[in-house]
Parts: C-alpha cells; structure tokens; sequence
C-alpha cells in the first residue's frame, strides 16, 4: 500500500477532494500495514501498476458479471488486472476461464 499512498500524495490536486476528512490522515492510515483499501486506492493502483483495473459485480437480473467501474483507462487495456466486487467494500481478484494465468501484478 506504500505506493498507493505515494500515488495519492503525488496526485494530491486531482485527489484530494474525494476523500473524506483529512486527506493527511488518510494517506497516513493507507500507510499502516493490514489496511484494506477501496475504490479510491483501485483508482491510485492502477496508476502505480499502470494498468486499467476493471470492477465486476454479480448481476442477479442475468445470472452474469457486469462491469461496474474501469480505472487507469489511458494504459494498455490487453491485460487489465480485473476484480470482482461483493459489496460492503470487498473485492476479490478475478480470473476469467481460458485466460493465462502468468505472473500477478497484484
């Protein structure tokens, strides 16, 4: 998470407004170890990584994943790193059937 919070200091200007409360204090907490990040910290991520991070749910309406929320849109889009969102602010890593499954960049 250290470069995450490297991220958001970094790109303070475009950042700062969307977080809540103090922006300082925030960076500080995303520094402690065991902290679990958010849609905030997917967004920096994918920054650090760059790579586009794309957000799956469950859609209950047609039994399939939908995508939900896309980050880091300017990189290359051949190999997103691709989460699945469960709600209540956790996410999982996903990986799609018939994708090779080479070195994580998580």
């Amino acid at each position: 998470m250290f470069q995450v919070a490297d991220e958001f200091l970094k790109r303070r200007e475009e950042t700062e407004w969307f977080i809540e409360g103090d922006f300082d204090a925030y960076v500080c907490q995303m520094r402690k170890p065991h902290v679990w990040g958010g849609e905030p910290e997917l967004l920096m991520a994918s920054h650090v990584l760059q790579v586009p991070i794309t957000v799956y749910m469950l859609d209950e309406d047609s039994g399939g994943l939908i995508s939900v929320a896309e980050y880091g849109q300017e990189y290359d889009k051949r190999d997103p790193v691709r989460v699945l969102y469960h709600g209540f602010g956790h996410y999982d890593a996903l990986q799609f059937p018939g994708n090779k499954i080479g070195k994580s960049r998580l």
